[in-house]
């Protein structure tokens, strides 16, 4: 004898969800006072179903969640019938719904996109995952395929849901890849309605791991009017915009805008926008990525307010432990005149940032550019001082570096010899000066074979250089001096 609590059999999956959702509501763990709308979309849902009409009136959420089996069938508009061995499955072309059934706990029955208010089951987890119908958890929409299409349905229920819904589907994996499929249809209406939900909140996309991919595709899909729109949004909130830049997400996203607007008058809000920031976006890792992109993609006109801007930065800038990194890399993307007007004001200031322990770096990165005219200032400016950098951490290295490069190791060599014996063997035992002298042996070997001979009988006449950190110095003229 088949079981009398069985449900009867169905002839689609649509009227078997009608009906678990009416049994839902008079259960009696379920207060048939509470409150129920229903939506046009869900009343011709009753009228297309053969449930009776006694079909208890649904919470807005439950309506929300029913618009996405709305008008279930075939490219004509025609309803199909649909397996009734699916328990409670929607299925339609590139289209895939699976209904949970349960009780959140709240004891008020509720189907959404986003769940009961008690638990926010939203989208995102159902874009993400769902379950298998299970009664003792809850009521949601689950598993909505990733594989979804831009069809019919999936257009209905999108249009359906509030700006800010969208938004939080977009900061979602399914969700995120879901939407630009959406937008890959090209539909005008589907790009205007998720448009206006970006625009509303572009930040938090953009500053999503998932949401910054839609955004990245929202602005290749929109038109030149939305896309000026969104521009102004952003570049006109100068906090925001810095805020957003110094995330990874956020200025990715701020990248593939700068690219999408090449060409377009819009480019210089950004510019702007990043002008005004300059010195706070440089002192940040992700956000000066955004200025380098303008560099790297913009013109030298274009970009002529960041060369000024960084001209007028440049100490700040250099001394700091990260501005550094940024400098050194502007350097490197700039072009023109402005170019060699910075590398002038570096190289002018050279004493003070040679002692600085960030500072000290992008002078060095000047002299690695190999460029004499720079290259001779700097020397020249240090001449006197390099026994005293030479002593110190930072400045060992900038000693190096002068060493190096071509045709300054005089000047460094030159400073050595004038010093006293006592005052070089100290350098020579020193754990930052050994450096030096290795290195002031290695380019005069074959560069300059009398300053060579005049460093090693400075040298040689001393015991305690085989004692501390003098040995390296030792054991490097024992075992012969390579020109590494």
């Amino acid at each position: 004898m088949p079981n009398s609590r069985s449900p009867p059999p169905f002839d689609s999956d649509l009227e078997s969800s009608l009906y678990f959702l009416r049994k839902l509501s008079v259960d009696n763990r379920v207060s048939p006072t509470l409150p129920f709308t229903i939506s046009r979309s869900t009343r011709r849902l009753h009228e297309q179903s053969s449930i009776p009409a006694t079909t208890p009136l649904f919470s807005p959420s439950i309506s929300a969640g029913l618009i996405l089996c709305e008008g279930i069938g075939d490219s004509s508009g025609n309803r199909q019938s649909m397996p009734s061995n699916r328990y409670m499955k929607g299925y339609a072309e590139n289209y895939h719904l699976e209904i949970v059934m349960g009780n959140f706990g709240s004891g008020v029955p509720s189907m959404s996109i986003w769940g009961n208010q008690d638990n926010l089951f939203d989208l995102a987890s159902i874009l993400e995952g769902g379950r298998r119908p299970d009664l003792n958890r809850g009521i949601g929409i689950a598993n909505l395929s990733t594989s979804i299409g831009p069809g019919t349905y999936g257009k209905n229920a999108l249009l359906a849901q509030p700006d800010y819904d969208i938004v939080l589907l977009g900061k979602t994996e399914g969700g995120s890849l879901f939407l630009q499929k959406m937008l890959s249809g090209k539909d005008s209406t589907i790009t205007y309605k998720i448009f206006e939900a970006v625009y509303k909140y572009p930040f938090d996309l953009m500053t999503d791991g998932y949401g910054c991919h839609l955004f990245a595709k929202l602005i290749q899909s929109c038109s030149m009017n939305q896309l000026g729109r969104i521009t102004l949004k952003i570049t006109s909130q100068s906090e925001l915009f810095y805020k957003a830049s110094v995330y990874k997400d956020g200025a990715r996203s701020m990248q593939k805008l700068i690219k999408v607007l090449v060409g377009s008058p819009c480019i210089s809000l950004v510019i702007s926008a990043a002008y005004r920031r300059f010195k706070d976006m440089m002192f940040s890792k992700e956000a000066s990525s955004v200025i380098i992109k303008c560099l790297g993609t913009l013109d030298e006109q274009q970009n002529e307010v960041l060369y000024l801007a960084a001209m007028n930065h440049f100490r700040e800038l250099a001394t700091h432990v990260r501005g550094c990194v940024s400098l050194n890399n502007f350097i490197n993307e700039m072009r023109g005149p402005r170019r060699g007007g910075l590398l002038d004001l570096i190289s002018s200031h050279a004493e003070f940032l040679s002692k600085d322990p960030s500072g000290n770096y992008v002078v060095q990165h000047v002299l690695g550019l190999g460029d004499l005219k720079y290259s001779e200032k700097i020397c020249s400016l240090l001449k006197g001082k390099f026994e005293e950098l030479s002593l110190l951490r930072c400045g060992s290295h900038l000693v190096e570096k002068c060493l190096k490069s071509p045709g300054m190791a005089h000047y460094v060599v030159d400073d050595l010899l004038k010093i006293s014996d006592r005052q070089f063997l100290h350098l020579a035992r020193h754990k930052y000066g050994n450096f030096v002298i290795q290195q002031a042996l290695r380019v005069t070997k074959n560069g300059n074979i009398s300053h060579h001979k005049y460093l090693l009988e400075k040298l040689l006449n001393d015991d305690a250089l085989k004692v501390g950190f003098g040995r390296h110095v030792f054991n490097l003229i024992a075992t012969g001096i390579s020109d590494d």
